[in-house]
């Protein structure tokens, strides 16, 4: 027993000299979760909702374009090769000279170069003039020079740095054919050679290419053959002609919707074929060169093109610019309607997207209910008026009879199924799909701290200093109740904070007093008009009845006692409506709840229970705060000190013993801050906010703050 108690003693200076070791850091109160926005006055915001739903039973989907515009141009000519030039700009004014004086002149004086004559051309006596309007580079005089003896029946071929001149032979070319493969014509001098070119083609056919370039280049002289194996043409002809055939076909060589504008349509109570074929009678009526796509691709004479495709059910429409096709469009919405005078039913799905399609037939079962029960009471007739007319139940998300159709709930795919005639499908689906938006969400932020206060404060909280921000809202506010050595204060106060900055100012300034004590902080999201509840604490069995048995034993009657657990620590329970103008509406109940030790003279082995609630109904800001205080509670504890044994002697006792009587009083605050999510860039925004107040906790990656850009 000894070694017991020199472990313990050992023990308690141990963790005394610890404590007194260890300084412990005041953690402050959490900041705001983002800046409350700024509402001027008077302004209101339209409820969210999806313009993308518009109600409409034709469905458009826009369609890929194809890139590039409707216009081409054909590139610029390019150098021959040429030799090493270099000196001065050449004005020439030659007149009159001999064709070999003039050779001389101009390649030897002028440019300056190393040039060879055959024999021939020395007996020449063919009298040349050549003046130039102005100074040349001597790179385009030397193409100008060429290009005139070439006229004369001389060639110039350029070996090395040596240029060659000779004779041309007639109905030769003074060099042999290039052949080029591509859509782009390289270097090529402009001189009598021919020139070869393959070009592949991209979009059109090569009959149309074909014929287009003989009508395009009938009397040019060009020569065209058909590669059908590439899908491509050969050009054949001096190099001015094939640059121009080239160029001719980058214009043509497109496809026949290029620049044009195409949409796609998903009819919802007519077929594909049946709409494209009714699509395009209208508009031929009008006068509209609007045509079917034939199964042969053949389009003679259309200015739009109609495409059913009923595998997908699906129309695809092309032409000409955004007019007509918005035209076409609007005819397809007036053409897709089911048939007033068809009686036969029929079978609808449609798969809800953002809430429960059992909530949703629960609603629209019942106002198709009370339509049909108002209907039956306009046609009864007066013989019959005093028969109660028969109306269907709104039912629970399975099927519900009625009159004009049924609405079955597919719980398995969230989907509903509608039986009925087209017509009251077309009236219902409308209000169907504003019903499938989104449940707007709430993230709810309570502040729960006790303030200590002492014999000359009233109040723990000022509130007086923050009344020049302040307005008092309405709500009940619940009274303390403290059974055993404790007594009620106050009766409780709500404060509308509008500025969320100011009470948490205020609250720190507590904490740093050492005077506030931050009890819990919980945190949670719920969806408009749904219930949320956190309970943190412990059960405590509590005695709840006590009475006498009818059987005695040994003379004694038998107490039988009713046991039962009571639910103590901080328990918060909030439902939220949010309204269109970012407003919320909050019902709020709030307790916080201890069990009190049990003393020895206690007439019942039963701890009582420290009871404090706060319950109301407020109405907040989207990042406005409320504080709800005032909730006070006094509690007296006695405690006896003196000398062992001596302490305990009846009447002389009190001699050697010392009572002491300590009071501690207590205020309940509590704070609400609201804050709407819109959208998941919400959510992981108020995400980021939480974790960055937490230590020690490594942020997934998908929810780190981007860097600022």
């Amino acid at each position: 027993m000894n070694d017991l108690r020199t472990i313990l003693a050992a023990l308690a200076i141990t963790l005394m000299a610890s404590a007194c070791a260890t300084q412990f850091k005041r953690v402050p109160l959490n900041e705001p979760l983002r800046p409350a926005p700024v509402a001027s006055a008077g302004s209101t915001q339209a409820l969210a909702s999806d313009e993308s739903s518009a109600p409409s039973a034709l469905r458009q989907t826009a369609t890929p374009r194809l890139p590039g515009s409707g216009s081409a141009m054909s590139g610029q000519d390019a150098d021959e090769r040429l030799p090493v030039l270099s000196g001065d700009p050449v004005d020439a004014n030659i007149e009159g000279l001999a064709l070999p004086a003039f050779i001389d002149e101009a390649f030897g004086n002028l440019l300056g170069i190393s040039f060879q004559m055959d024999d021939a051309l020395l007996k020449q006596r063919d009298l040349v003039t050549l003046r130039t309007s102005g100074a040349q580079k001597p790179a385009d005089f030397y193409r100008l020079v060429v290009q005139v003896l070439r006229t004369y029946g001389v060639s110039a071929q350029l070996e090395g740095e040596l240029v060659r001149l000779s004779s041309i032979t007639k109905g030769t070319s003074d060099e042999p054919p290039l052949v080029f493969s591509g859509r782009t014509l390289p270097e090529v001098p402009n001189s009598h050679r021919p020139i070869f070119q393959l070009v592949e083609l991209k979009s059109a056919r090569i009959a149309d290419v074909n014929q287009w370039l003989r009508v395009a280049f009938k009397l040019d002289g060009l020569q065209i053959q058909d590669d059908p194996n590439r899908n491509a043409v050969i050009l054949m002809g001096k190099p001015d002609l094939v640059k121009q055939a080239v160029a001719a076909i980058h214009v043509l060589d497109r496809p026949f919707m290029r620049g044009r504008v195409s949409t796609r349509l998903e009819p919802a109570f007519v077929g594909a074929d049946e709409l494209a074929k009714r699509l395009v009678d209208v508009l031929t009526a009008e006068g509209y060169g609007a045509m079917l796509h034939n199964s042969q691709g053949v389009l003679q004479g259309s200015t739009m093109i109609v495409l059913p495709i009923a595998g997908a059910n699906s129309v695809l429409i092309f032409a000409a610019d955004q007019g007509l096709l918005d035209h076409a469009i609007e005819w397809a919405t007036t053409i897709d309607r089911p048939n007033p005078s068809a009686s036969g039913q029929s079978l609808f799905y449609y798969l809800v997207k953002n809430t429960r399609a059992e909530d949703i037939a629960r609603t629209l079962n019942g106002v198709r209910s009370a339509d049909a029960a108002q209907n039956a009471r306009n046609t009864a007739t007066p013989a019959a008026g005093a028969a109660a007319p028969a109306t269907a139940g709104a039912g629970t998300g399975a099927s519900a009879g009625l009159s004009q159709g049924s609405l079955i709930v597919d719980e398995p795919r969230n989907a509903l199924i509608f039986q009925g005639a087209a017509a009251e499908w077309e009236r219902m689906l409308p209000l169907l799909k504003q019903m499938d938006l989104p449940a707007r969400q709430v993230v709810i932020e309570v502040t729960i701290a006790e303030v200590s206060l002492d014999d000359g404060l009233n109040l723990g909280f000022a509130w007086q200093r923050v009344g020049g921000n302040s307005s008092i809202s309405s709500g009940t506010v619940g009274a303390t109740n403290n059974d055993a050595d404790s007594s009620a204060g106050g009766s409780g106060l709500n404060y509308l904070i509008n500025t969320t900055g100011v009470i948490r100012a205020q609250l720190n300034a507590l904490a740093q007093a050492s005077r506030l004590t931050v009890l819990s902080t919980p945190r949670l999201m719920v969806k408009s008009g749904e219930e949320a509840t956190i309970e943190v604490g412990t059960e405590v069995p509590v005695l709840s009845s006590q009475t006498a048995a009818v059987q005695q034993s040994a003379g004694t009657s038998n107490i039988l006692q009713s046991i039962q657990n009571r639910k103590t620590g901080i328990i918060l329970n909030v439902s939220p409506v949010i309204y269109s103008d970012n407003r919320i509406d909050l019902v709020v109940r709030q307790e916080v709840s201890n069990a009190l030790p049990v003393g020895s003279d206690a007439a019942i082995q039963s701890p009582a229970i420290s009871n404090r609630v706060v319950s109301t109904s407020l109405t907040l800001r989207d990042g406005g705060s409320v504080l709800m205080g005032g909730l006070m509670s006094t509690q007296q504890t006695e405690s006896e000190s003196g000398v062992p044994g001596l302490m305990n002697i009846p009447l002389l006792g009190r001699l050697f013993k010392n009572t002491s009587t300590s009071t501690t009083k207590t205020e309940l605050l509590v704070m609400i801050v609201p804050y709407i999510i819109e959208t998941d860039a919400d959510a992981e925004s108020i995400t980021r906010a939480v974790t960055s107040q937490m230590q020690n906790f490594e942020m997934p990656a998908s929810l780190q703050a981007e860097p600022a850009q």
